[in-house]
């Protein structure tokens, strides 16, 4: 019991750094990277990009270290499937921490640009419209399809076990569904990338992940079989 108790504790902490440290780095320091003239203002704001790298490293390794920690627990009721979710989340954990490299690579660009005097017509531009690209291509999808993957699997042994309560297993499916869904109209154009639209279909997992830390933190999982 008391080590159920530690690893639902310490799960609760991981979705809390999975999520809280990212958003405040973006909110914070963010708007560089998305200036129109982000290839000079990023050299001028180093201090605050270094901080969103570092908030993107934090969430990569939580939400790896999120997959480790449910393995023993899921692994009581589907040792596949427990494989699986951890599988999916150190993938996304893997990417995120892919996508804080490549937010240096974009700071060094940066810098490199400002020091040949900001060039108008250069390779640099080009370059950094394909990171810039690529970034969001990410951020949009590849590490999104892991999580959701791994998330879902979890979320379904939670929900048939009750190892939370199930409207939190009901939530997070249906926070999962519409972060898809926002996430593919990111991807093809449809929603701004990061916009405003966009993050309204996030908010209802990122909320959900919130409550759920929460309840495992304060109460941990609850015995199979108990009342939802």
């Amino acid at each position: 019991m008391n080590a159920s108790r530690t690893n639902a504790r310490i799960t609760g902490v991981l979705f809390i750094l999975g999520t809280v440290p990212p958003m405040l780095a973006t909110m914070l320091w963010g708007g560089a990277l998305a200036s129109p003239g982000y290839l000079t203002e990023m050299a001028a704001h180093s201090a605050e990009i270094l901080g969103t790298a570092l908030g993107a490293l934090v969430m990569g390794l939580a939400c790896a270290g999120i997959g480790l920690s449910l393995y023993p627990v899921l692994k009581r009721h589907s040792e596949g499937q427990a494989l699986a979710a951890a599988g999916f989340r150190v993938m996304e954990g893997t990417i995120q921490i892919v996508s804080a490299i490549s937010i240096i690579a974009f700071l060094a660009l940066s810098r490199e640009f400002v020091k040949a005097g900001s060039p108008p017509d250069s390779f640099f531009q080009p370059l950094a419209a394909a990171i810039k690209s690529v970034r969001e291509w990410v951020l949009n999808g590849a590490f999104l399809f892991p999580w959701c993957i791994g998330a879902c699997i979890y979320y379904r042994i939670f929900y048939k076990t009750r190892l939370v309560p199930r409207w939190l297993s009901v939530w997070g499916l249906v926070g999962l569904a519409l972060m898809l869904a926002g996430a593919f109209a990111g991807m093809f154009g449809v929603l701004d990338s990061f916009s405003a639209g966009q993050f309204f279909f996030m908010m209802p997992i990122l909320v959900q992940e919130m409550v759920l830390a929460v309840w495992l933190i304060a109460k941990g999982y609850r015995e199979e079989g108990s009342a939802t």
